[in-house]
């Protein structure tokens, strides 16, 4: 293990050494520049969406805010690509400041798609075929080209009739899901409704068809939301281990709520089993057709059936901060836009899988949160909670907590989050029945807002309660 650090390391060092660097927008900025500052870039030059800049080093980074914050991830990435393609007077001033002679490297969002800034290129930019490949209306002809299983579905056009009928075939008595193409961006469920009814489906096509050319039908699956990463190397696929998407349903409607990822659920070994394998062949694949390099997430479903993938996302995703926290010497972020820009990082596919594999079995973590609109946080809460049963109450101040809850300011308004103690909750169950009981705890005594939540249902564990899913005194 010291070994591939160590090189990933040097090479890194090769790459980012005595070189400024400007991240424009992203996640987890600190802990970027920190990183960058240990492998001896010059400077960084922090542009970011947030409103404020933290407190910092100005020998080590310049922050500076863009101007814009709030609202949903794709509006706030267009924004940034508008800044990203054509930068105003001041950015550009700002850059030759900082970089007269040009010769940065720049690190933005996993969306981007925009080869350079200024110039400047951007390592970890997207091409369009990948980009596609997110598609969930043709991600189906990947699954048949490999010939793995998959649910039955349909594709059709922005038609309610044709709809509706391909609904009435495929309900299978819970339902169908349908499922837009999208923007460019199509995360957090936002064009995923879940349909049982001719109420739901007219409402559902009220939302999808004026931002959508197709629709995917296909029944709905019982089971809980997984995600497996790859990352593409030159040489091969490394696998990572899978990762609940944690995705409550709202009572009583055809929304979905995503609340984040944690990697506290083990699968059956048998569906750990078939989503790694299923991951690395699609990570061969990709790496064969377009050429892709870097991390990718199969998403789908853990069923009675086995696992059912739904849909494929060709970028650093949102839960490669559970192997961030798993390993946190490696800066596995840079190492992402080193294997994007077709850096070599000097280890094989399968020493860097058995690094982050072993460390994130042994470490478990949460990334669980909610935006709420429904209150205007300008403070942040913070209490211990317990789980019992099927409920969450507050801990009390002599009582080991189980975890926090925690309600803080958002541009939205506020923004809930449920941090577990990995001393007290033991790894192997799924965490949506915690998350569902201690939202409703915040809906009760804090007015989030969020309404009703059911959670999904483990394989083969239909009678657990809450109490058996997770909690140690």
């Amino acid at each position: 293990m010291d070994t591939v650090l160590s090189t990933l390391h040097e090479r890194l060092g090769k790459l980012f050494g005595n070189r400024p660097v400007v991240l424009a927008g992203g996640t987890r900025l600190s802990k970027r520049v920190a990183e960058l500052h240990q492998l001896g870039a010059r400077r960084s030059l922090v542009l970011t969406t947030d409103d404020h800049a933290p407190l910092h080093d100005s020998e080590v980074a310049r922050w500076v805010p863009l101007g814009f914050t709030g609202g949903l991830t794709a509006s706030e990435q267009r924004r940034l690509t508008r800044v990203l393609v054509d930068p105003d007077r001041r950015t550009r001033d700002l850059l030759d400041d900082f970089d007269p002679a040009g010769e940065a490297l720049v690190i933005s969002t996993p969306y981007v798609e925009t080869p350079e800034f200024a110039g400047r290129p951007i390592l970890n930019h997207r091409r369009p075929a990948w980009v596609a490949l997110e598609n969930k209306t043709t991600v189906d002809a990947l699954w048949d080209d490999l010939s793995a299983r998959r649910a039955p579905a349909v594709v059709a056009g922005v038609d309610e009739a044709e709809l509706w009928r391909a609904t009435e075939m495929l309900d299978r008595g819970a339902g169908v899901v349908w499922s837009g193409d999208g923007p460019s961006i199509n995360g957090g469920a936002n064009f995923v409704r879940r349909v049982r009814s001719r109420e739901e489906a007219d409402a559902a096509f009220a939302v999808l068809a004026p931002k959508c050319d197709f629709i995917r039908v296909m029944p709905f699956l019982e089971g809980i939301p997984v995600s497996v990463h790859g990352v593409v190397f030159p040489d091969g696929t490394a696998v990572l281990r899978p990762v609940e998407m944690v995705v409550p349903r709202r009572a009583g409607a055809a929304r979905f709520l995503y609340a984040g990822c944690a990697s506290y659920y083990d699968p059956p070994a048998r569906i750990r089993d078939e989503m790694r394998n299923l991951a690395r062949r699609v990570g061969e694949e990709l790496r064969g057709s377009v050429g892709y390099r870097g991390v990718f997430t199969l998403d789908g479903i853990a069923t009675e059936d086995g696992f059912l993938p739904t849909e494929i996302n060709t970028r650093y995703g949102g839960a490669m901060v559970l192997f961030e926290d798993a390993l946190p010497t490696l800066p596995i972020s840079l190492v992402q836009a080193a294997l994007v820009a077709g850096h070599d990082v000097g280890v094989s596919s399968l020493d860097f899988e058995a690094l982050v594999l072993s460390a994130s079995d042994e470490f478990r973590s949460t990334s669980v949160g909610a935006n709420v609109r429904a209150v205007r946080q300008t403070e942040t809460w913070e209490r211990g909670v317990v789980f019992t049963e099927w409920s969450c109450r507050w801990a009390h101040p002599d009582e080991v907590a189980h975890g926090l809850l925690r309600l803080r300011p958002a541009p939205l308004g506020g923004r809930l989050e449920l941090e577990l103690d990995r001393t007290v909750v033991p790894p192997g169950r799924a965490v949506v029945p915690l998350t569902v009981s201690a939202f409703a705890l915040a809906d009760q005594d804090w007015g989030t807002g969020l309404g009703p939540l059911e959670p999904a249902v483990p394989v083969a564990e239909h009678t657990r309660s809450v109490d058996e899913v997770a909690v140690t005194a």
